[in-house]
């Protein structure tokens, strides 16, 4: 019976672990994205710090938005 609980407290947090990790892997991996294309496209159209701004809020929100989403799916379970 001891067994089983560690092993569960220890699956939960993994699951911790696991969910922290691919926020944070998601948010760095699109913020950087959009603002890289963000940087293009302004280089490009000559509308310096425009698009790259609006690449790192649509990153920001589409991230959170999406953290939400998993926090609450997260609870369900």
């Amino acid at each position: 019976m001891v067994k089983s609980v560690m092993r569960e407290k220890r699956s939960m947090g993994f699951k911790y672990v696991n969910f922290a990790l691919s926020f944070g892997l998601t948010l760095v991996i699109v913020t950087y994205l959009l603002f890289k294309g963000g940087m293009w496209l302004d280089q490009k159209l000559g509308t310096e710090p425009f698009f790259m701004a609006v690449g790192v809020g649509l990153a920001i929100i589409t991230v959170f938005r999406r953290l939400v989403k998993d926090i609450k799916t997260f609870d369900e379970e």
